[in-house]
């Protein structure tokens, strides 16, 4: 689907920035997997800022689609962060040292990942969203800022783990893609292109429940594959 155009372009560019010029490391399957699913979860969150749930010119669908969308991809995104932190304390138990009260910072900022996440997703559900938000303005305000604090202190953490992210341009790299994504919303906002002629396609909200399979099935079979096998071979 054409909607999955700019994910698999933001997928090249980040893996880009984290797999091109640096030394990968080639750890046990478990941890390597949890690596995985902490880059596809970054480059979900990121794509969100593209596919917020208002319509896009492209594809012609109706509202309820890109609401779907935008909620369910968000939950994907939410599973792969849980699933990022607990492999990384089921592969090394160690590293929970580190996310204690006092802490590196940047594992901590990665550790709010969680709250940050859940605080994002669950009130997005309209049984949520109507006992905490009175005004739809102030939950996509609300909503709005903590997906920008999320994808900042999940840059963070990538940059200051210094794991795939160790360069300086690596980081500035990051930092550039991140603060575009994080814009978008503002540009969609404000430079709308002209509105196509014709009506939009309805009932197309099974079709947005279709995609969140696909990418979220996709996306843990690249990261299992990626800790069984690519990890050792892209290892120097």
């Amino acid at each position: 689907m054409i909607i999955l155009l700019p994910f698999l372009v933001l997928c090249g560019l980040l893996a880009s920035v984290f797999f091109i010029g640096a030394d990968l490391p080639a750890n046990a399957p478990s941890w390597d997997g949890a690596m995985a699913c902490g880059f596809i979860a970054y480059v979900l969150v990121a794509f969100l800022f593209f596919l917020t749930g208002r319509p896009l010119r492209f594809p012609f669908n109706d509202g309820k689609f890109f609401t779907v969308a935008h909620r369910l991809l968000g939950c994907v995104a939410g599973g792969f962060i849980v699933l990022h932190v607990g492999l990384s304390l089921w592969a090394e138990p160690l590293t929970g040292r580190y996310l204690l009260p006092g802490g590196p910072g940047y594992m901590l900022a990665g550790l709010a990942g969680l709250p940050l996440a859940a605080l994002a997703i669950g009130p997005s559900f309209h049984a949520l969203r109507g006992r905490i938000w009175r005004k739809a303005a102030r939950f996509r305000q609300a909503h709005g800022l903590m997906a920008v604090v999320l994808l900042g202190t999940a840059s963070f953490h990538i940059t200051g783990a210094r794991l795939h992210v160790r360069a300086r341009e690596q980081m500035i790299a990051l930092s550039v893609i991140a603060a575009c994504c994080a814009a978008l919303p503002w540009v969609g906002r404000y430079g709308r292109l002209p509105r196509p002629a014709g009506h939009r396609r309805r009932h197309t909200a099974p079709v947005a429940v279709r995609l969140a399979m696909v990418v979220g099935g996709v996306s843990l079979g690249v990261c299992v594959l990626y800790g069984v096998r690519l990890s050792q071979w892209l290892a120097p």
